[in-house]
């Protein structure tokens, strides 16, 4: 919503945003319906039915995605999501353990990103890595396109996929 973001998407400037789309201009796109689809997917095979989404910014078109992403993949295993499931946080695993809760043992977490925090925390954060080296290059491809060839560069949307990346954060539920 920064003004100086918004006169410059709209300019004639050769430009490219990352995981975020303005109206008709080149952008790269984590695939975030299919990243939240493998970590349900993932969930749901060690046995798990209740499955709670923490998220950031409520209308980001990001967390829009994500949260379809989750609907649809917890619909496809049967699973049903109470209102009260998905909620905005921050530091949720601090919430966990205020409660008294270890992870995985009596709650198993999973994240999205794979940024430095998920590989440094203990347990190790099981996570959707977003591979960001790709994002960056298809971005660097589209905008070279653009400075290159204005006249004929499109102004397309790449999806990037991620990978799965087990953790030590998840287990199968004890009943």
């Amino acid at each position: 919503d920064d003004p100086e973001v918004v006169e410059l998407a709209y300019s004639n400037q050769p430009l490219v945003t990352v995981d975020h789309v303005f109206n008709n201009r080149a952008a790269v796109l984590s695939d975030n319906v299919d990243g939240i689809r493998q970590l349900v997917d993932q969930l749901t095979a060690l046995g798990h039915e209740r499955i709670a989404y923490i998220h950031g910014e409520q209308h980001s078109a990001v967390t829009q995605k994500r949260l379809v992403g989750f609907y649809r993949a917890c619909a496809a295993h049967g699973i049903t999501v109470p209102d009260e499931y998905v909620i905005s946080a921050i530091g949720g695993v601090q919430a966990i353990r205020e409660e008294g809760l270890l992870i995985p043992r009596d709650i198993s977490v999973a994240g999205y990103d794979g940024n430095l925090i998920s590989q440094v925390m203990s347990p190790q954060l099981t996570t959707y890595r977003q591979d960001t080296e790709a994002m960056g290059k298809a971005a660097a491809e589209l905008l070279i396109e653009e400075i290159e060839s204005p006249r004929t560069a499109l102004p397309e949307q790449r999806l990037i996929a991620g990978s799965f990346a087990r953790g030590e954060s998840i287990d199968i539920p004890h009943r």
